[in-house]
């Protein structure tokens, strides 16, 4: 046999040997897998690493650090509610020169305008009117007086800077001088910016503020509501939400604040949700009218408050409703509903309440005849051509016609014209 052949009988020879001892290891490994998981006891599998256990051990460390932290959060926020003053009192200033004579702004800056003598009396009666408050809640911590409320024996006095809320507050605080602990000037309750002076060009503003809302339109050289709205919002969550919080001070069981009929309704607004169609329905707090706010911590939320409507004023609300009757097809007339923030939110779905209240209000109205309602926040004097006697409104402005596509709603069709926003309209 040659050199060659022989070298070639030794490989094959060689590679059949490897390939059996191969074959050799794949079974007996395959035993060994199957013999591990038949019997555990025998084979247990590989314990994990020392890091393993250990990140695992932090991990588990970290969930009970976030679950504590949390807990200690909602302890937190529990305790910052229980801190809060349990009466929160708004003030309108009163009858300004302003009030009286509206050609004043032309010349003299509105920061700068007066009280009038009426305005001075309506503050005095405002003052007694708050002390009286205050003395009821103290009457409700003697025995047997029902149930029992925090004496109200440290007062917070908060004034806007300007000049007649300035005089509203020093007429009011000698009936309940003695309550007083602090007194804050806070310049972002103050009035809206209509613009440095009022020109005689200010009609055509507000005739535009007509057409655009008041929540919405900004004046030339001031402010739109909207702006009011987010400083209002501000000084309630870095002032009136943290006063028994501040190092130093006392807590104290209320605050008094002096301020502006638009800033009350702001206040309102953001305590409640309302939506800028709700605060279009709410009329302006009338000069030295109080707003008293309780605590009722019954009430979800950082701010629980609700209007306390035994001792202090409630806002008055009214909305212009375009109704289509059955019995009238394609004749729409607009009613003024009254007491408009009584509805429960959201306002705009509850047409079965709507039909309700339109029927006491006007007798002449057969709640069962309403076929179509629209809601309308504000209404622009060209619209509304005419209003009779009963306070009926006739609409003349095909702009304002009902789509013929328009969504039913349940006892019959109900509408809006910022329907994305009414969507969650309360």
């Amino acid at each position: 046999m040659s050199f060659a052949k022989q070298v070639g009988a030794v490989g094959l020879l060689a590679s059949g040997a490897t390939l059996g001892a191969l074959l050799v290891l794949a079974v007996v490994s395959f035993s060994r897998k199957g013999s591990a998981s038949d019997n555990n006891e025998d084979h247990p599998p590989p314990r994990a690493s020392s890091t393993t256990y250990q990140n695992e051990k932090e991990q588990l460390v970290n969930h009970e650090h976030n679950y504590s932290h949390c807990k200690q959060c909602l302890q937190d926020a529990k305790h910052r509610r229980e801190r809060l003053p349990p009466l929160i009192i708004l003030v309108r200033h009163g009858e300004s020169e302003g009030n009286a004579d509206n050609t004043l702004y032309r010349t003299k800056p509105d920061n700068l305008v007066e009280l009038t003598r009426k305005g001075l009396e309506e503050a005095q009666k405002a003052g007694k009117r708050v002390e009286g408050i205050f003395k009821k809640a103290d009457s409700r911590r003697r025995p047997g007086c029902g149930k029992q409320e925090a004496a109200i024996k440290r007062v917070h006095l908060v004034v806007s800077p300007f000049e007649r809320t300035r005089q509203t507050a020093a007429a009011m605080r000698p009936w309940f001088e003695h309550r007083i602990v602090r007194t804050d000037i806070q310049p972002r309750i103050r009035e809206q910016e209509f613009g440095n002076l009022q020109g005689h060009d200010f009609q055509d503003f507000r005739n535009e503020q007509n057409k655009v809302g008041r929540f919405w339109y900004r004046f030339a050289t001031g402010e739109s509501g909207a702006d009011v709205y987010d400083r209002v919002k501000s000084w309630w969550y870095d002032s009136v939400l943290n006063v028994n919080e501040r190092y130093g001070y006392e807590p104290v069981d209320a605050l008094v604040v002096v301020t502006h009929g638009l800033t009350m309704r702001f206040v309102l607004m953001q305590l409640f949700g309302w939506s800028p169609t709700t605060f279009h329905s709410v009329w302006n707090a009338g000069n030295c009218d109080t707003y008293v706010l309780r605590k009722d911590l019954t009430k979800p939320g950082m701010s629980p408050y609700v209007l306390d409507e035994q001792n202090g004023d409630m806002p008055r609300s009214s909305i212009d409703l375009q109704i289509e009757f059955v019995s009238q097809p394609g004749v729409r007339q607009v009613y003024k509903l009254q007491d408009y923030l009584r509805l429960p939110p959201p306002r705009t779905m509850q047409l079965d309440l709507v039909k309700e209240k339109l029927a006491e209000q006007y007798p002449e109205i057969d709640k069962d005849d309403i076929r179509r309602v629209v809601f309308m926040p504000f209404i622009d004097g060209a619209i509304v051509q005419k209003r009779t006697k009963t306070g009926r409104r006739l609409l003349k402005d095909p702009r304002y016609a009902a789509p013929a596509d328009a969504g039913k709603a349940p006892g019959g069709i109900i509408e809006n014209f910022a329907v994305a926003e009414e969507s969650w309209q309360i």
